[in-house]
Protein backbone atom coordinates (compact mmCIF):
# COMPACT_ATOMS: atom_id res chain seq x y z
CA UNK A 1 0.00 0.00 0.00
CA UNK A 2 0.90 3.74 -0.69
CA UNK A 3 0.93 4.56 3.05
CA UNK A 4 2.93 1.96 4.06
CA UNK A 5 5.61 2.95 2.41
CA UNK A 6 7.88 5.13 4.33
CA UNK A 7 9.36 8.70 4.17
CA UNK A 8 12.75 9.74 6.03
CA UNK A 9 12.27 13.55 6.11
CA UNK A 10 13.57 16.37 8.59
CA UNK A 11 10.71 16.99 11.82
CA UNK A 12 12.53 19.97 12.58
CA UNK A 13 10.28 23.11 11.60
CA UNK A 14 11.61 25.51 8.27
CA UNK A 15 13.30 28.32 9.60
CA UNK A 16 10.51 31.02 9.27
CA UNK A 17 12.92 33.88 7.48
CA UNK A 18 13.06 31.62 4.64
CA UNK A 19 10.43 31.59 2.13
CA UNK A 20 10.17 28.98 0.26
CA UNK A 21 13.75 27.41 1.54
CA UNK A 22 14.96 24.14 0.88
CA UNK A 23 15.07 21.36 3.79
CA UNK A 24 17.40 18.28 3.42
CA UNK A 25 15.56 15.01 2.92
CA UNK A 26 16.94 11.26 2.35
CA UNK A 27 15.13 8.49 0.38
CA UNK A 28 16.71 5.55 -1.50
CA UNK A 29 15.16 6.65 -4.47
CA UNK A 30 16.50 10.08 -4.42
CA UNK A 31 19.90 11.17 -6.17
CA UNK A 32 22.04 13.50 -4.83
CA UNK A 33 23.41 16.31 -6.65
CA UNK A 34 25.30 19.26 -4.66
CA UNK A 35 22.68 20.35 -1.65
CA UNK A 36 19.73 19.61 -2.87
CA UNK A 37 17.93 16.05 -3.17
CA UNK A 38 15.96 15.06 -6.65
CA UNK A 39 14.20 12.42 -7.75
CA UNK A 40 16.19 10.41 -10.35
CA UNK A 41 15.79 9.99 -13.65
CA UNK A 42 15.12 6.17 -13.39
CA UNK A 43 12.70 6.74 -11.01
CA UNK A 44 10.69 9.19 -12.95
CA UNK A 45 10.55 6.75 -16.04
CA UNK A 46 9.39 4.26 -13.60
CA UNK A 47 6.54 6.11 -12.24
CA UNK A 48 5.61 7.23 -15.55
CA UNK A 49 5.85 3.72 -16.80
CA UNK A 50 3.67 2.46 -13.99
CA UNK A 51 0.63 5.04 -14.84
CA UNK A 52 -0.33 2.85 -17.50
CA UNK A 53 -1.59 0.20 -15.50
CA UNK A 54 -3.71 2.80 -13.12
CA UNK A 55 -7.88 3.38 -13.26
CA UNK A 56 -8.40 6.93 -12.36
CA UNK A 57 -11.78 8.52 -11.16
CA UNK A 58 -11.94 12.18 -11.01
CA UNK A 59 -15.38 13.70 -9.65
CA UNK A 60 -16.47 17.44 -9.60
CA UNK A 61 -17.35 20.65 -11.09
CA UNK A 62 -16.36 20.28 -14.82
CA UNK A 63 -15.88 23.73 -16.37
CA UNK A 64 -15.54 24.74 -20.10
CA UNK A 65 -13.19 27.51 -20.95
CA UNK A 66 -13.43 29.56 -23.73
CA UNK A 67 -11.15 32.48 -25.27
CA UNK A 68 -12.75 34.52 -27.84
CA UNK A 69 -10.46 36.83 -29.67
CA UNK A 70 -11.78 40.29 -30.74
CA UNK A 71 -10.18 42.05 -33.09
CA UNK A 72 -11.07 46.06 -32.14
CA UNK A 73 -9.76 47.38 -35.84
CA UNK A 74 -13.72 46.20 -36.80
CA UNK A 75 -15.50 47.64 -33.68
CA UNK A 76 -18.20 49.64 -35.24
CA UNK A 77 -20.37 52.44 -33.13
CA UNK A 78 -23.81 50.75 -32.52
CA UNK A 79 -27.09 52.70 -33.49
CA UNK A 80 -29.21 51.57 -30.59
CA UNK A 81 -26.24 52.39 -27.78
CA UNK A 82 -23.17 54.29 -27.73
CA UNK A 83 -20.96 51.42 -27.59
CA UNK A 84 -18.48 50.12 -29.58
CA UNK A 85 -19.86 46.47 -30.78
CA UNK A 86 -16.94 43.39 -29.90
CA UNK A 87 -16.56 41.76 -33.34
CA UNK A 88 -14.93 38.19 -32.15
CA UNK A 89 -12.78 36.57 -35.31
CA UNK A 90 -11.74 33.46 -33.65
CA UNK A 91 -12.94 31.28 -30.89
CA UNK A 92 -11.19 28.13 -28.77
CA UNK A 93 -12.57 26.29 -26.05
CA UNK A 94 -10.54 23.75 -23.68
CA UNK A 95 -11.44 22.39 -20.31
CA UNK A 96 -11.46 24.08 -17.19
CA UNK A 97 -12.09 23.48 -13.10
CA UNK A 98 -12.38 19.90 -12.52
CA UNK A 99 -12.48 18.92 -16.09
CA UNK A 100 -8.75 20.31 -16.99
CA UNK A 101 -7.96 18.07 -13.49
CA UNK A 102 -9.67 15.43 -15.98
CA UNK A 103 -7.76 15.92 -19.10
CA UNK A 104 -4.55 16.25 -16.94
CA UNK A 105 -5.15 12.48 -15.88
CA UNK A 106 -5.95 11.27 -19.70
CA UNK A 107 -2.31 12.79 -20.20
CA UNK A 108 -0.48 11.06 -18.24
CA UNK A 109 -1.93 8.04 -20.08
CA UNK A 110 -3.31 5.75 -17.68
CA UNK A 111 -5.29 2.59 -18.31
CA UNK A 112 -9.12 4.33 -18.08
CA UNK A 113 -9.72 8.10 -16.99
CA UNK A 114 -13.15 8.59 -15.70
CA UNK A 115 -15.25 11.31 -15.99
CA UNK A 116 -18.28 11.98 -12.81
CA UNK A 117 -20.07 15.13 -12.77
CA UNK A 118 -23.43 16.33 -14.07
CA UNK A 119 -23.86 18.78 -17.05
CA UNK A 120 -26.31 21.16 -17.93
CA UNK A 121 -28.23 20.06 -21.73
CA UNK A 122 -26.62 23.23 -23.17
CA UNK A 123 -23.62 23.87 -25.74
CA UNK A 124 -21.00 23.95 -23.16
CA UNK A 125 -22.16 20.61 -22.02
CA UNK A 126 -21.76 19.38 -25.90
CA UNK A 127 -18.64 21.57 -26.28
CA UNK A 128 -17.03 20.21 -23.00
CA UNK A 129 -18.29 16.23 -24.12
CA UNK A 130 -16.50 16.94 -27.29
CA UNK A 131 -13.12 17.87 -25.27
CA UNK A 132 -13.46 15.38 -23.11
CA UNK A 133 -13.89 12.57 -25.39
CA UNK A 134 -10.69 13.84 -27.61
CA UNK A 135 -8.77 13.97 -24.75
CA UNK A 136 -9.87 10.00 -24.02
CA UNK A 137 -11.87 10.35 -21.01
CA UNK A 138 -14.15 7.58 -20.05
CA UNK A 139 -17.96 9.72 -20.25
CA UNK A 140 -20.31 6.54 -19.63
CA UNK A 141 -20.68 7.81 -15.74
CA UNK A 142 -21.10 11.93 -17.10
CA UNK A 143 -25.02 12.62 -16.26
CA UNK A 144 -26.64 15.47 -17.72
CA UNK A 145 -29.80 17.41 -15.99
CA UNK A 146 -31.89 19.72 -18.17
CA UNK A 147 -33.77 21.80 -15.33
CA UNK A 148 -32.42 24.70 -13.47
CA UNK A 149 -28.87 23.04 -14.24
CA UNK A 150 -26.30 24.69 -16.26
CA UNK A 151 -22.90 23.64 -17.52
CA UNK A 152 -20.48 25.50 -16.07
CA UNK A 153 -18.47 27.92 -18.43
CA UNK A 154 -15.64 31.20 -18.40
CA UNK A 155 -15.74 32.63 -21.07
CA UNK A 156 -12.53 35.36 -21.61
CA UNK A 157 -12.48 38.06 -24.60
CA UNK A 158 -8.82 38.90 -25.31
CA UNK A 159 -9.10 42.50 -27.18
CA UNK A 160 -7.04 42.84 -30.23
CA UNK A 161 -5.46 46.10 -30.97
CA UNK A 162 -3.01 47.80 -34.05
CA UNK A 163 0.07 45.52 -32.19
CA UNK A 164 -1.27 44.42 -28.73
CA UNK A 165 -3.73 42.23 -27.24
CA UNK A 166 -5.77 43.26 -23.66
CA UNK A 167 -7.61 40.87 -21.96
CA UNK A 168 -11.05 42.15 -21.28
CA UNK A 169 -13.59 41.04 -18.07
CA UNK A 170 -14.55 37.07 -18.07
CA UNK A 171 -18.01 36.26 -18.83
CA UNK A 172 -19.21 33.43 -16.13
CA UNK A 173 -22.03 30.93 -16.88
CA UNK A 174 -22.45 30.14 -13.11
CA UNK A 175 -25.12 27.85 -11.12
CA UNK A 176 -27.65 29.44 -8.67
CA UNK A 177 -30.02 26.25 -7.93
CA UNK A 178 -28.57 23.30 -6.54
CA UNK A 179 -28.99 19.57 -7.88
CA UNK A 180 -31.30 17.81 -6.64
CA UNK A 181 -30.54 14.92 -4.35
CA UNK A 182 -31.97 12.07 -6.73
CA UNK A 183 -29.17 13.49 -9.08
CA UNK A 184 -26.02 13.76 -7.21
CA UNK A 185 -27.49 10.29 -5.86
CA UNK A 186 -27.15 9.09 -9.32
CA UNK A 187 -23.87 10.38 -9.52
CA UNK A 188 -22.90 8.34 -6.58
CA UNK A 189 -24.18 5.66 -7.52
CA UNK A 190 -22.15 5.89 -10.78
CA UNK A 191 -18.84 6.25 -8.22
CA UNK A 192 -20.21 3.38 -6.38
CA UNK A 193 -20.84 1.23 -9.36
CA UNK A 194 -16.51 1.38 -10.28
CA UNK A 195 -14.81 2.48 -7.09
CA UNK A 196 -13.60 -1.27 -6.80
CA UNK A 197 -12.05 -0.94 -10.52
CA UNK A 198 -10.44 2.39 -9.96
CA UNK A 199 -6.89 2.91 -8.20
CA UNK A 200 -7.45 6.81 -7.24
CA UNK A 201 -10.26 9.26 -7.06
CA UNK A 202 -9.59 12.80 -7.58
CA UNK A 203 -11.98 15.11 -6.26
CA UNK A 204 -12.21 18.74 -7.20
CA UNK A 205 -14.97 21.28 -5.51
CA UNK A 206 -14.42 24.36 -7.16
CA UNK A 207 -18.30 25.76 -7.45
CA UNK A 208 -20.31 27.53 -4.58
CA UNK A 209 -23.15 25.82 -6.25
CA UNK A 210 -21.67 22.64 -7.95
CA UNK A 211 -22.22 18.45 -7.87
CA UNK A 212 -20.01 18.23 -4.24
CA UNK A 213 -22.03 19.95 -1.66
CA UNK A 214 -21.78 18.59 1.61
CA UNK A 215 -24.10 15.70 1.34
CA UNK A 216 -21.39 14.43 -1.59
CA UNK A 217 -18.77 15.09 0.77
CA UNK A 218 -19.92 13.25 3.42
CA UNK A 219 -20.73 10.28 1.12
CA UNK A 220 -17.33 10.91 -0.56
CA UNK A 221 -15.31 10.53 3.18
CA UNK A 222 -17.21 7.65 4.06
CA UNK A 223 -16.28 5.95 0.81
CA UNK A 224 -12.94 6.60 1.29
CA UNK A 225 -13.00 5.06 4.74
CA UNK A 226 -14.52 1.86 3.52
CA UNK A 227 -12.02 1.78 0.42
CA UNK A 228 -8.73 2.32 1.93
CA UNK A 229 -6.92 0.62 -1.19
CA UNK A 230 -7.84 3.66 -3.30
CA UNK A 231 -6.08 6.68 -3.08
CA UNK A 232 -8.77 9.49 -2.25
CA UNK A 233 -7.42 13.07 -3.34
CA UNK A 234 -9.37 16.18 -3.03
CA UNK A 235 -8.57 19.93 -3.52
CA UNK A 236 -11.54 22.83 -3.18
CA UNK A 237 -12.00 26.44 -3.13
CA UNK A 238 -13.51 26.86 0.25
CA UNK A 239 -14.36 23.48 2.21
CA UNK A 240 -11.11 22.08 1.71
CA UNK A 241 -11.00 21.20 5.57
CA UNK A 242 -14.54 19.10 5.18
CA UNK A 243 -12.70 16.28 3.61
CA UNK A 244 -11.26 13.26 5.83
CA UNK A 245 -9.77 9.87 4.99
CA UNK A 246 -8.02 12.30 2.12
CA UNK A 247 -4.65 13.40 0.28
CA UNK A 248 -5.72 17.16 0.51
CA UNK A 249 -4.05 20.37 -1.76
CA UNK A 250 -4.46 23.58 -0.78
CA UNK A 251 -2.89 26.50 -2.07
CA UNK A 252 -1.66 28.85 0.41
CA UNK A 253 -3.94 30.84 -0.23
CA UNK A 254 -6.86 28.16 0.98
CA UNK A 255 -5.01 27.02 3.62
CA UNK A 256 -4.40 30.36 5.24
CA UNK A 257 -7.99 30.91 4.82
CA UNK A 258 -8.95 27.30 6.20
CA UNK A 259 -5.95 27.47 9.36
CA UNK A 260 -5.88 31.01 10.07
CA UNK A 261 -9.04 32.61 9.12
CA UNK A 262 -9.20 36.01 9.28
CA UNK A 263 -5.42 36.20 8.31
CA UNK A 264 -3.90 37.77 5.14
CA UNK A 265 -2.10 35.44 3.17
CA UNK A 266 1.28 37.57 3.58
CA UNK A 267 0.60 37.52 7.67
CA UNK A 268 1.30 33.94 7.96
CA UNK A 269 4.54 32.50 7.34
CA UNK A 270 5.77 29.42 5.65
CA UNK A 271 6.26 27.45 9.26
CA UNK A 272 3.03 28.23 10.30
CA UNK A 273 1.54 26.57 7.16
CA UNK A 274 3.83 23.37 7.47
CA UNK A 275 3.05 23.30 11.02
CA UNK A 276 -0.65 23.64 10.30
CA UNK A 277 -0.43 21.34 7.43
CA UNK A 278 1.39 18.12 9.74
CA UNK A 279 -1.59 18.80 11.95
CA UNK A 280 -3.89 18.30 9.52
CA UNK A 281 -2.34 15.01 8.26
CA UNK A 282 -2.46 13.87 11.90
CA UNK A 283 -6.34 14.22 11.44
CA UNK A 284 -6.42 13.00 8.54
CA UNK A 285 -3.88 9.96 8.04
CA UNK A 286 -2.81 11.06 4.79
CA UNK A 287 -0.02 13.46 2.85
CA UNK A 288 -1.12 17.21 2.98
CA UNK A 289 0.14 18.99 -0.46
CA UNK A 290 0.52 23.19 0.54
CA UNK A 291 1.65 24.55 -3.11
CA UNK A 292 2.70 27.92 -3.36
CA UNK A 293 3.52 29.10 -6.36
CA UNK A 294 6.92 29.70 -7.53
CA UNK A 295 8.25 28.93 -4.18
CA UNK A 296 7.07 25.35 -4.67
CA UNK A 297 4.92 22.90 -1.94
CA UNK A 298 5.35 21.50 1.28
CA UNK A 299 4.66 18.09 1.57
CA UNK A 300 3.54 17.04 5.20
CA UNK A 301 3.55 13.54 5.86
CA UNK A 302 3.42 11.13 9.29
CA UNK A 303 7.26 10.88 9.41
CA UNK A 304 7.71 14.81 9.14
CA UNK A 305 7.68 17.18 6.34
CA UNK A 306 9.87 17.93 2.89
CA UNK A 307 9.98 20.96 0.37
CA UNK A 308 9.36 20.16 -3.07
CA UNK A 309 11.16 22.81 -5.33
CA UNK A 310 9.21 24.60 -8.33
CA UNK A 311 10.92 24.15 -11.17
CA UNK A 312 12.61 27.33 -12.90
CA UNK A 313 10.57 28.17 -15.67
CA UNK A 314 11.71 31.60 -17.33
CA UNK A 315 8.41 33.60 -18.67
CA UNK A 316 6.55 34.31 -20.64
CA UNK A 317 4.75 31.91 -18.08
CA UNK A 318 0.45 31.51 -17.53
CA UNK A 319 -0.37 29.58 -14.16
CA UNK A 320 -3.59 29.58 -15.05
CA UNK A 321 -4.56 25.43 -14.47
CA UNK A 322 -0.96 24.84 -12.81
CA UNK A 323 -2.65 23.66 -9.21
CA UNK A 324 -5.17 21.49 -11.55
CA UNK A 325 -2.16 19.58 -12.79
CA UNK A 326 -0.04 19.34 -9.98
CA UNK A 327 -3.43 17.61 -8.16
CA UNK A 328 -3.43 14.95 -11.36
CA UNK A 329 0.14 14.16 -11.74
CA UNK A 330 0.18 13.74 -7.76
CA UNK A 331 -2.75 11.57 -7.44
CA UNK A 332 -1.76 9.55 -10.50
CA UNK A 333 1.36 8.81 -9.14
CA UNK A 334 0.36 7.72 -6.02
CA UNK A 335 -1.51 5.55 -8.14
CA UNK A 336 0.70 4.26 -9.24
CA UNK A 337 3.00 3.12 -6.53
CA UNK A 338 5.07 6.63 -5.91
CA UNK A 339 6.13 7.43 -2.12
CA UNK A 340 4.41 10.68 -1.41
CA UNK A 341 7.50 12.55 -1.97
CA UNK A 342 8.42 11.26 -5.59
CA UNK A 343 4.63 12.21 -6.15
CA UNK A 344 5.13 15.59 -5.58
CA UNK A 345 7.74 15.83 -7.74
CA UNK A 346 6.31 14.46 -10.65
CA UNK A 347 3.41 17.07 -10.01
CA UNK A 348 6.13 19.90 -10.11
CA UNK A 349 7.50 18.69 -12.80
CA UNK A 350 3.87 18.41 -14.75
CA UNK A 351 3.32 21.86 -13.89
CA UNK A 352 6.12 23.54 -15.41
CA UNK A 353 5.10 21.85 -18.69
CA UNK A 354 1.62 23.53 -17.98
CA UNK A 355 2.74 27.30 -17.70
CA UNK A 356 4.46 27.39 -20.83
CA UNK A 357 1.17 26.82 -22.44
CA UNK A 358 0.04 30.46 -22.60
CA UNK A 359 -3.86 30.90 -23.33
CA UNK A 360 -4.82 27.63 -22.43
CA UNK A 361 -5.04 25.51 -19.37
CA UNK A 362 -2.63 23.20 -21.24
CA UNK A 363 -1.34 19.62 -20.07
CA UNK A 364 1.49 17.44 -19.46
CA UNK A 365 2.34 14.00 -21.22
CA UNK A 366 4.98 11.81 -20.01
CA UNK A 367 7.53 12.93 -23.12
CA UNK A 368 7.06 16.38 -21.74
CA UNK A 369 7.51 15.73 -18.00
CA UNK A 370 11.02 13.93 -18.99
CA UNK A 371 11.98 17.06 -21.52
CA UNK A 372 11.18 18.77 -18.29
CA UNK A 373 13.40 17.01 -15.87
CA UNK A 374 16.44 17.18 -18.76
CA UNK A 375 15.75 20.96 -18.53
CA UNK A 376 15.35 22.59 -15.14
CA UNK A 377 16.68 19.60 -12.38
CA UNK A 378 20.50 19.56 -13.66
CA UNK A 379 20.02 23.51 -12.49
CA UNK A 380 18.82 22.75 -9.10
CA UNK A 381 21.91 21.92 -7.42
CA UNK A 382 23.94 24.87 -9.06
Amino acid sequence: MLWARKLHITSQPPDPRRRGGQNTVHHQDRAREGSTSVLSRTRLKEILTAIRDVRIGIVGDFTLDGYWYVDMMRAQLSREAPLYNRPVVRETYSAGGCANVAVNVAALQPREAWAFTVLGEDWRGLLLRQVLSAAGLRLEATLTHATNWMTPFYGKMILMGYDNQQEDARVDFVNIHPLPDVILDAMLEQIVSRLSSLDALIIADYQPVGVVPERVVKALNQLAETHPRVVFAADSRANIAQFERMVIKPNSVEATQMWFPGQRPDEVTEQQLVAAGLRAQANTGRPVYITCGERGAWLCAAEGYAHIPAMPVAPPIDTVGAGDTFLAALTTGLAAGASPWEAGWLASLAAAVTVRKLRTTGTATPEEILAAYDTYVPGLSR
